[in-house]
């Protein structure tokens, strides 16, 4: 390996180990640590994250580190334990953070979840009844769409890991491939992954299912330590994102629309799925 591949490794690990390291750095005095729950690729989180974060850090003064967790369990587990000062979550792990863990809610997305399940063009499948006995791939086993599709399919009479396959494909970045591959005969899907997929990865699929205004689609909150101030500085930051050119761009890109007022009732949703969480 020559000087210039080891230079160009050595970067990629300074990003990738704060965000899915198994032993993270110990956080700076002043630093803020801003928690993502593992949903995309190291790599589009980060390019996602990082005008949010920059935002966040000129907002309260202070240096803001993204990470994250190798998997779903793992960011619950680092939430209970404190790691993170600030999380983007699922709401459904948002609402587990909040009532177990302490974490106050401090602005959720406009965006609401929508769930979608997707077929190959070609694909002999019309409805998830045409599912049994073939796989479908879905990002994480404690994920929201992963309860989702396991309630749809109990209405088509079929049931999770017995009738339909399950392919876990780590991160929902790569549920499409694995579709269009031939991997799955569907992937489970929120509409905020296929709005941020490649156009000819999404010219290659169709629709079967899509499921609207199901909560939150991101809720943002903070750890108590941080203190009210603290809080407050955050909140109006999330909320005058949007009138930035860095938050319209960022808006832009996502489909979050913005950051907004946290409505408990939306929250309260969530509890039936929060329940499930705390019994895997």
């Amino acid at each position: 390996m020559n000087r210039m591949m080891i230079k160009i490794a050595a970067r990629i690990a300074c990003i990738c180990l704060p965000l899915f390291g198994m032993l993270p750095p110990a956080a700076a005095a002043d630093e803020v640590i801003l928690g993502i729950f593992p949903f995309l690729s190291t790599r589009q989180m980060v390019d996602q994250f990082n005008p949010l974060k920059d935002h966040l850090s000129r907002a309260v003064g202070r240096p803001v580190t993204l990470r994250s967790a190798p998997d779903y369990k793992n960011f619950i587990e680092r939430t209970a334990s404190g790691e993170y000062d600030v999380i983007i979550d699922a709401p459904h792990l948002a609402r587990l953070a909040q009532k177990r863990d302490g974490y106050l809610p401090l602005a959720q997305s406009g965006y609401k979840v929508e769930f979608m399940v997707v077929a190959r063009k070609d694909s002999p499948v019309q409805s998830l009844a045409d599912l049994r006995g073939r796989a479908v791939a879905i990002g994480a086993r404690l994920s929201l769409t992963h309860m989702l599709l396991g309630k749809e399919l109990l209405k088509n009479g079929l049931v999770l890991d017995r009738d339909v396959q399950y392919l876990d494909t780590a991160t929902f970045s790569n549920v499409l491939q694995a579709v269009i591959r031939g991997d799955a005969a569907v992937g489970a899907l929120t509409a905020l992954v296929w709005n941020g997929a490649p156009p000819e990865a999404r010219g290659e699929l169709r629709e079967i299912l899509r499921q609207k205004d199901l909560g939150p689609g991101l809720v943002v909150l903070g750890h108590p330590r941080l203190g009210a101030t603290m809080q407050r500085k955050l909140q109006t930051a999330l909320y005058t994102f949007k009138d930035t050119a860095a938050g319209q761009a960022y808006f832009q890109k996502t489909k979050q629309i913005d950051f907004r007022p946290v409505d408990e009732a939306d929250l309260r949703v969530m509890d039936p799925y929060t329940e499930l969480l705390v019994t895997q």
